[in-house]
């Protein structure tokens, strides 16, 4: 299972709609090719009602997302279709989480943080894709990345999944203009290297790519197979 999170302007449906359909492409042609294992991927959205004009507003409703999907959105979809989650409940849930992946793009990458800190016993893989994390308020992974990483290590080594492991694949583009705010972060959560070692935390970037929709294709088309590989 796999929930991604869209950026800033974007929709639940834009994930699969944009550029002609390119990620049902993308998603269709991977696992047909035998480079990834079949899995099912939701597309979901922080928007409530309007959506907000400066995107940073967006933060609560972000924050938010990731309580929701366990609460809500996972037990309906595992209970619907064919998935690892034997029953629905939270003990269900944890039991299910290898095989549970969450990412996300510039405002989704900031929700992906968020999962990391509050719900790190649903889900084993992290894809945040270009943007920092804002536990300790807006920007402050790039601006405060030292305290940033600390949080999210205390917030790892006081969790009962670390045992059963997890992942981040965090990336960005070199001419992303969101390219300092995660690797700022990433640069300082790696210091912490009882927990965020090679094996637990990899970035990735890709050379000339901006912010926009078109690029978050390379990244998955790289980081799927390595998660759910066939």
């Amino acid at each position: 299972m796999f929930y991604f999170v869209h950026g800033h302007g974007e929709t639940a449906a834009s994930f699969f709609q944009n550029e002609n359909g390119m990620m049902r492409n993308l998603l269709d042609h991977l696992i047909a090719n035998g480079d990834m294992s079949p899995i099912i991927v939701v597309s979901t959205s922080y928007v409530y009602g309007t959506p907000v004009d400066y995107y940073p507003d967006a933060d609560p409703y972000c924050k938010a997302l990731p309580q929701e999907l366990v609460n809500d959105l996972i037990p309906l979809v595992e209970s619907r279709y064919r998935t690892y989650t034997q029953q629905t409940d939270f003990e269900g849930l944890q039991a299910s989480r290898n095989h549970r992946a969450i990412g996300g793009f510039s405002m989704g990458a900031v929700t992906t943080w968020y999962a990391l800190e509050c719900t790190l016993d649903y889900f084993k893989y992290f894809l945040p894709i270009s943007s920092d994390g804002w536990s300790l308020g807006r920007f402050a992974g790039m601006n405060y990345p030292d305290e940033t990483a600390a949080h999210l290590a205390n917030i790892v080594r006081s969790s009962s999944s670390l045992e059963n492991d997890f992942y981040i694949w965090a990336c960005s583009g070199t001419d992303d203009v969101a390219y300092d705010r995660i690797w700022t972060q990433v640069q300082a959560m790696a210091k912490f290297t009882d927990v965020f070692d090679v094996n637990h935390l990899t970035f990735h970037e890709q050379e000339g790519a901006r912010h926009e929709f078109r690029a978050i294709a390379e990244y998955l088309y790289n980081a799927l197979p390595t998660l759910f590989s066939n």
